[in-house]
Formats: structure tokens, sequence, C-alpha cells
């Protein structure tokens, strides 16, 4: 009885599903440790109302010049950028290599575990794909709903179809050998996928027919990929990769890579004043703000938040976009005190006796040379697309003006908890 009961336990089955949900919990660990919820919440809210407004919009008002005039090749090529995104994950390890190779059952049905994974992966993925264009099949290419929602299952077939082609050449080779047939490869199926799609796209027969056609290849290419032999390492080598290179993308940003050691910084490389008054704050404030965008990492950040914001306050209409500039305003001086909390508690401050109302006025004086130019560029922007040229310079003066209170009102609230 025990017998049987470990052999209904342990089955290859289980085992797939087992590392299956140990890779997800895996990657969900790295997606917590890497997101600031908190500013990703100031940049969702708003994102995803505005896209919604968006997509409402290209299905009920007039299409923009850019969606009337995009052409089905153009189209279709995105998509299959797309569709080349992914692969295909067996969850084998190093540590299988006496059990799997000589238990060709189990390796049997992680191989066709992991093909499954990937169709219905690449299925959700086009269907999502789909429905974001659909107001150009519709509106533009005069699809029917049934034609698109077939659409759809044949862009996910053919994404299915071209992954687990390409992961067929990747386990077999590497290096230059592997690069020499992949990229052919790849480039001939994406002909293929484009001519056939502009072909067939609002035929609702030729679409069922190709699909079957898909489905059938990628039946083929499952047996043929199970009678493949001695592929077992490139099995491990090409499921670590991917595993990691997903976690390399979430991580990118949290963790910078090492770097050569510089002797010279590439901003504020010679020793200019910035400020006139030379008191201690007025200095502290400066090299606080030298040190801000002598930092790579904190540089990066603030050319992308600074792009964010103007997009974000230029793209969606009035009201929407001032609720948007108010709440970019908070998340920026969030942003910004936390840069000032960072350098405030370095070994180099630490070094002298600050007195604490100096520190807060070179905090205070830090944080509003930061905000000033991004405030200018966003009231400008808010401006130009909602009253024009003239009024975007009293746009401009108020975002600022609005910044700065926003700014000194945080200060403050930070000054009577300190105290």
């Amino acid at each position: 009885m025990e017998e049987a009961a470990k052999s209904r336990r342990y089955t290859p089955l289980r085992l797939y599903r087992r590392r299956h949900k140990e890779h997800l919990r895996e990657q969900w660990k790295n997606l917590k440790l890497v997101v600031d919820w908190t500013v990703w919440l100031y940049l969702l809210i708003p994102g995803v109302l505005y896209l919604i407004g968006w997509y409402v919009s290209l299905w009920s008002k007039p299409l923009p010049l850019w969606a009337s005039n995009t052409p089905l090749t153009l189209l279709t090529l995105i998509i299959e950028i797309v569709m080349l995104t992914g692969g295909v994950l067996l969850f084998v390890e190093e540590a299988d290599v006496l059990f799997l190779k000589s238990q060709k059952r189990w390796m049997q049905t992680l191989m066709c575990q992991g093909m499954y994974r990937a169709y219905t992966l690449h299925i959700g993925k086009m269907l999502i794909v789909t429905a974001l264009t659909a107001p150009l099949w519709y509106r533009v290419y005069g699809m029917s709903v049934a034609e698109i929602l077939l659409l759809s299952i044949w862009f996910g077939t053919v994404a299915s179809l071209q992954v687990i082609a390409l992961h067929m050449i990747k386990v077999r080779y590497n290096g230059w050998r592997r690069g020499i047939r992949i990229i052919p490869l790849a480039v001939a199926m994406g002909i293929i996928f484009i001519t056939v799609t502009s072909s067939i796209h609002a035929q609702i027969g030729s679409l069922f027919i190709a699909l079957v056609c898909a489905i059938l290849l990628i039946i083929l290419l499952g047996r043929i990929r199970l009678q493949m032999q001695g592929t077992f390492e490139g099995d491990v080598r090409e499921d670590l990769r991917a595993r990691v290179k997903l976690t390399a993308i979430m991580i990118s940003q949290a963790v910078n890579k090492p770097k050569a050691p510089r002797t010279k910084t590439m901003i504020f490389r010679k020793p200019r004043k910035l400020l006139r008054h030379r008191s201690i704050a007025n200095r502290t404030a400066e090299i606080a703000y030298k040190a801000f965008f002598r930092e790579s990492s904190t540089l990066k950040l603030y050319f992308q938040m600074g792009s964010l914001s103007i997009a974000a306050v230029a793209l969606p209409p009035f009201p929407v976009n001032v609720i948007v500039c108010g709440l970019l305003i908070i998340m920026l001086t969030v942003m910004f005190y936390r840069s000032w909390d960072h350098f405030a508690t370095s070994d180099y401050v630490q070094l002298v006796s600050y007195d604490s109302d100096a520190l807060h006025r070179a905090g205070l004086m830090m944080v509003r040379m930061l905000f000033v130019p991004i405030g200018i560029l966003m009231g400008l922007a808010l401006g130009l697309t909602w009253l024009g040229w003239m009024a975007s310079i009293l746009t401009a003066v108020g975002v600022v003006a609005s910044g700065l209170f926003v700014l000194s009102v945080a200060g403050w609230i930070r000054l009577t908890r300190s105290n």
C-alpha cells in the first residue's frame, strides 16, 4: 500500500506542477522585492485611467490620423516582434541527469507540459494584444468580431509554433552555430506570417484553414521534439537562461552593475558655485544637488520621471491632466525627499556637526532645485495642450508655485515630526 501511494504521489506531472509553482513563487518574491508599490500607485492609477479613456475614444470617436493610415504590414510586423518574446520552460535541473535521462516517460511528460504551457501563455498574450489593437482591425480593416476572435487564436498559435521551432534549435546548438540558424529561421517565419496574415485577415474561411494547418504543424513539431535525443544539457541550459533572464529583467532597476571607477564625473566636473549666498545650508544643498546628478542611478531616474511626468500631463484631456499633475507633484515630492534623506544620513554628512534647522533649510533648498526644472516643463506641457502658447507660461508659473508650496508643507511636516 505504501509503495502504491508513493507511485501515485511522485509522478512526472506533479513534478512539473510543483516546479512551476516554485518558479511563480520565486518571481513573485523578486517582484515584491524590487517594486516600490507607493510610487507605482501614483503612476498606475492615472495611467490606467488615461489608457481606458484613450481606448474607449478609439471606439467611439473618429480615429486619429496615425491609426487610419497604419499599413497592415506594419501592424503585423509589430505583432510578429511581440510573438518572438517568450519561450518554452521545461523545468529540468542539472540534478535530474541521473534520473530523467534514464526515464524517458518522465522527460517526455516534462516536454509536453512545457509545450502546453507555452501554447497557453502565447494564446493569452495574443488575445490581449488583439484586444488592444481591435479598434484598428474593426474600424480600419473592416473585420467582424468573429474574425477578430479567430485572428487572435491564429496569432497565438503561430507564436507558439515559432517559439517551439526556435526552442528546438536553442537546445541543440550553442554560440555562433545557434545564431546562424535562428536568425534565418526567424526572418523566414516572420515573412511567411506577415504575408499570410495580410492575405487572409478578413476571410474567416481562409483564417480557419490556416489555423488548422498551424495546429497540425505544432503537433508535428511536438512529436519531433519528443523524439530528439541528447538534448538534456541544452534543455537545462535554456531553462536556466530563461529563468535567470526573467529575474534579471525585474531586478535590473534595483541592482546596479559593477562599474569601473571614474576619476572624473560626467556632470559638474568643475567646482562652480550654483548659489550666490554661501551659508551653511546653501552650501550643503549645493553639495547634495551635485551628488544627486553625479550618481548615474539617480540621474537616470530623474530623467525618466521627468519625461514620464511631462507625457502624463500632456496626453490626458482636461480636467484629468490637472488631477494627474497634482498627483505627480506629490510623487516627486516624496522621491526628492527620499534622495535628500539618503544624502543626509550618509557618512559624509555624519562627519560634520550640523544644526537641525540648517539641515532642514538645506533639504528644502535641494528639493526645490530638483523640482523647478521638471515643474517648468510640466507646466509648459500642460498649458500647450490645454490653453495654448500664451497661457502656457502662466500655467508653468502656477505648477511651479504649487510644487514649491507642496514641498514647503512636506518639509514643515518632516521638521515637526523630527522634533
